[in-house]
């Protein structure tokens, strides 16, 4: 237990400062990295202290704790996959209508020569 506590607590020495850099640079809204804090601070306390697992299981209504938690990660990663999909999508067309913009604007800018 003791080397379980050392390592979480090493890895999270390692990941504030770079969700802070990450908000401090704008890479991360205020609200992305209070979730990502979230995320991580759920996720050392399930470490630290195991047996919270067998009480999400139980309110889950499975027969296996860790089941729970693969359930609730598949549930995120695909929530997780729908947002990265809409935000390309956006930036797809963003850059779609940039291009259009730029061409038009050199189109202009040749016949004026």
């Amino acid at each position: 237990m003791v080397i379980q506590i050392v390592v979480t607590i090493g890895v999270v020495l390692f990941i504030l400062p770079n969700i802070y850099s990450s908000y401090k640079k704008k890479n991360l809204t205020t609200f992305g990295a209070l979730l990502w804090l979230f995320f991580w601070l759920v996720g050392l306390v399930i470490i630290w202290f195991p047996e919270l697992i067998g009480l999400i299981g139980e309110f889950m209504g499975v027969e296996r704790s860790i089941d729970a938690l693969v359930y609730i990660a598949i549930v995120y990663l695909l929530y997780a996959s729908l947002r990265q999909k809409i935000s390309i999508n956006e930036l797809s067309k963003e850059i779609t209508l940039l291009s259009r913009k730029l061409a038009l604007k050199d189109i202009k800018n040749d016949k004026r020569k």
